[in-house]
């Protein structure tokens, strides 16, 4: 069974130590709640130790979220086994639970392109301009004994809920007794910076399972809603927004909830680019053609035609669109391009959330500011551990900047050990750390899966909306894929496809196209060039 700490700190915040990351909460009470939603979402069981610097007390939480007296520790072979939840588990489990009342943050994402490095002298800094600042000239290092801290020292503040947290702890106590066993957190240590080759796992692999199945899509019912011919060798791309179809000049998109098509035209052209986005408020799948865009707004029979700027470069990074041509800026209005106020110089556009531009230097902090009214604020990001610096910028957008920490002398090529840290763009606080080697990271790539639901890194699995690390699969010959949804295509042992739901990975060969309807329909396309509509198992079938 899984194990997390729950800790309280001298400075009186509590502390949670769970697949070698930590977060960090207001009281005991908002870390059990998270907890709660944590296993319910992953179908993970947990045993939880509770130290609040005077005595430790032991719960349970089991795959349902719901809180228990802790069981008899295990003994012998059975308690190295771990207890893996079900996929059918995951998708459809509705037990009440204390954490159903905690307030959960929404954002529908797209994964963003890479911009190759800039050439022209714009006032922009050389590097990539859409996902992050460019590194500043390469300055001396200086090597320093710095102290490592563990854990502990790295705080996280992965969600924030509404339940009363006194309420919450009270209820656990009234059901538990104390039990002392081991604190699971190591101890700080003096320690000059390390190397470690990728062999080293860092982080040690999450509990998965690998099974079979019998369903085309875990979780989802066999018989499809709907169905849909589509052309024998058509590209086709899926999203809550529409399903895209090009095929020999042809362009058409069908209603991801009938199947039924909602525009289709003869093209000159094939797309390059498509993305779900928000243009003034209003959802629209965006596609671009050369030098032509076109949004078609949810309810609308006809795309909004744009004509972008000469060598116009464009990211999805954050929930609207950027463009970017020579040193000037734009996004998508619902009456064509509107301008965007360009940052000083120095500083990196790189992402557009709700009508505030994202930018940085190097070393920041994210200055955030709206481009209607002109206001500007600063986000100072909360450092994960005396003596570490930003060595990369990863991504930024969505409520969220994706960055590499290292110490003094650490490069995203070094070997050297490095956090993988998620802030919030709201006050800059830290949503997550992972601690990691750069030759597991160093030069890899942040996805964002469809519908917003899920992330990656490398073998890092993120909970999109939260910033939680939810698995790690360093261990395992297992490689990720753009997310569906909450499940994610993968591949092991090089050549076996499989999906990964829950804590568990199905082989199968399924293609899946997205999850969309909130998670209640699943697009696939078959064989036989169909796409079909799954339906997710009701409660009632599932027991």
């Amino acid at each position: 069974m899984t194990r997390a700490l729950i800790s309280v700190s001298e400075d009186e915040f509590t502390y949670i130590s769970l697949n070698g990351a930590t977060s960090r909460y207001s009281d005991i009470g908002e870390a059990i709640s998270y907890l709660g939603d944590y296993a319910r979402e992953t179908a993970t069981p947990l045993t939880v130790t509770i130290d609040d610097g005077e005595k430790k007390t032991e719960i349970s939480i089991d795959a349902h979220g719901k809180v228990g007296s802790a069981p008899k520790p295990a003994t012998g072979v059975d308690a190295a086994q771990p207890e893996v939840g079900t996929a059918d588990t995951v998708a459809t489990d509705q037990s009440p639970t204390g954490a159903e009342a905690a307030a959960s943050t929404s954002a529908d994402a797209a994964a963003g392109q890479t911009e190759p490095p800039s050439s022209d002298n714009d006032g922009y800094p050389q590097g990539t301009p859409f996902s992050g600042p460019a590194a500043p000239a390469a300055p001396k290092v200086k090597k320093t004994r710095v102290r490592k801290h563990s854990s502990r020292s790295r705080p996280q503040r992965l969600k924030k809920i509404t339940v009363p947290g006194l309420v919450l702890i009270g209820m656990a106590i009234l059901m538990i007794g104390a039990f002392v066993v081991p604190n699971i957190v190591p101890v700080d240590s003096d320690d000059t910076p390390q190397t470690i080759g990728s062999e080293q796992q860092v982080n040690p692999a999450s509990e998965l399972s690998v099974d079979k199945t019998r369903d085309v899509v875990p979780s989802f019912d066999n018989s499809p809603v709907w169905e849909a011919k589509v052309p024998n060798r058509a590209s086709v791309t899926a999203s809550d927004r529409g399903i895209l179809l090009v095929d020999k000049g042809r362009l058409e998109v069908l209603d991801s909830d009938t199947g039924k098509t909602r525009y289709k035209a003869k093209i000159n052209e094939s797309p390059t680019f498509a993305v779900d986005t928000i243009i003034d408020g209003r959802p629209a799948l965006l596609w671009q053609s050369g030098d032509t865009a076109e949004a078609l707004f949810d309810g609308d029979k006809k795309p909004k035609s744009y004509q972008l700027p000469k060598d116009a470069r464009i990211t999805s990074a954050g929930k609207s669109v950027l463009i970017k041509s020579g040193n000037k800026l734009s996004t998508f209005g619902a009456d064509g391009l509107e301008n965007v106020p360009t940052p000083q110089a120095g500083s990196t556009p790189m992402a557009i959330d709700n009508n505030e531009l994202f930018s940085s230097d190097w070393h920041g902090p994210v200055k955030a500011k709206n481009i209607e009214t002109g206001a500007e604020r600063n986000i100072k990001l909360e450092r994960p551990a005396d003596g570490f610096q930003i060595i990369d910028w990863i991504s930024a957008g969505h409520g969220k900047t994706i960055t590499l920490w290292g110490e003094q002398g650490a490069s995203t090529n070094s070997g050297h050990r490095i956090q993988l840290v998620v802030h919030s763009l709201e006050d800059g606080s830290i949503l997550s750390t992972v601690t990691t080697t750069t030759d597991i990271v160093g030069e890899k790539t942040w996805v964002r899966g469809q519908a917003g639901k899920r992330a990656y890194i490398g073998p890092y699995l993120f909970d999109l909306q939260s910033g939680l690390l939810l698995m790690d699969v360093s261990s395992r010959d297992i490689h990720l894929s753009e997310p569906r949804g909450t499940i994610v295509p993968c591949t092991m042992d090089t050549s076996t496809s499989c999906l990964l739901a829950g804590k568990q990975a199905f082989k199968t060969d399924t293609d899946l196209l997205a999850v969309v309807d909130d998670g209640n329909e699943a697009l696939v396309l078959g064989d036989d060039s169909t796409v079909r509509a799954y339906p997710k198992k009701s409660e009632a079938h599932d027991r």
